[in-house]
């Protein structure tokens, strides 16, 4: 078998197993009003959405996104104190300014920075309102599909680039610090579970981790087969309700934001992204590599 071959069958099978990764993208910028509801006060509301097929899979990934939003703002991108964030909570980094502490109190925030302040915290859930069978028939459900906010971060950032103060008093371990300004809660207080609080917090991990566009989705969660017995190796066709605790800001900045369900294969979910930015880099080097070979061939005629 050449290798030309092999390397056909590759992309076919990619392009294959892509194309079998199904996706629903939901934009609530604006949800029942709450986008014009002061931040600092709670506002949830609902949107009722069909799923047009099965979403089938061991695991259905849940994501929220955010459009013109930069996160690859130099200022921003660098305002973080990587050396408090493996496990330091008094460290003072002059990199967190204008956010490395409270100026009153001499207090350092924990965690410090741009990027720990503007954490996204709209949260999400989601119910199986009704489904749908081949035959038409509707048959109402009103279950609420459980999901996991736990192993969703790289296994290179929780426990290595992200740790806790030594113990298990976490309180007594950030006492001496003050919560970022826009923060509701101590990060002590973001889990119970304490492999998945402070520091250790996966959603915490997953947002400190910027985005490359301004255009990006993260993990939020994952809906486990597993926590879900009354679901049938994935998502059924049917109407779901998507309740959104609405807190994060967009619109007064000219930003939306959304959440997406996606389910994933061998290669992962859907990033069209990724193919656009390899078609535009091969475009660009294709057109150099084009000129110089005119260059060189032009020079070699004198």
């Amino acid at each position: 078998m050449s290798r030309s071959y092999r390397m056909w069958r590759k992309q076919w099978y990619q392009r294959r197993v892509r194309g079998s990764v199904k996706e629903y993208r939901l934009d609530y910028s604006t949800c029942d009003n709450c986008e014009t509801s002061p931040y600092w006060e709670p506002c949830n509301c609902t949107i009722d959405f069909p799923l047009d097929s099965k979403y089938s899979g061991r695991s259905v990934i849940m994501y929220y996104g955010l459009e013109r939003y930069y996160q690859n703002h130099r200022k921003y991108a660098t305002s973080r104190s990587d050396k408090q964030l493996r496990g330091y909570p008094l460290y003072r980094d002059s990199n967190c300014e204008p956010f490395e502490g409270e100026r009153e109190t001499d207090t350092p925030f924990a965690p410090c920075g741009l990027i720990a302040n503007s954490m996204f915290n709209d949260s999400f859930s989601l119910e199986w309102v009704s489904q749908t069978y081949q035959d038409g028939t509707v048959v109402e459900k009103n279950k609420m599909i459980n999901f996991t906010r736990e192993g969703i971060a790289w296994p290179s950032d929780h426990g290595i680039k992200f740790r806790n103060p030594a113990g298990t008093d976490l309180v007594a371990a950030f006492n001496g610090t003050a919560k970022p300004p826009n923060w509701s809660k101590q990060v002590y207080e973001l889990d119970p579970n304490p492999s998945n609080n402070a520091f250790l917090h996966e959603p915490f991990i997953v947002w400190m981790r910027v985005a490359a566009f301004p255009t990006f989705r993260k993990l939020y969660a994952r809906i486990n087969m597993d926590l879900n017995p009354e679901l049938d190796n994935g998502l059924e066709k049917g109407k779901y309700r998507l309740t959104i605790n609405y807190n994060y800001p967009v619109l007064y900045y000219g930003s939306r934001k959304f959440f997406v369900l996606s389910t994933t294969s061998i290669f992962g979910s859907k990033n069209l992204m990724i193919g656009i930015v390899y078609l535009v880099v091969g475009a660009i080097l294709l057109i150099l590599a084009t000129t110089f070979a005119c260059i060189v061939k032009k020079d070699l005629r004198f």
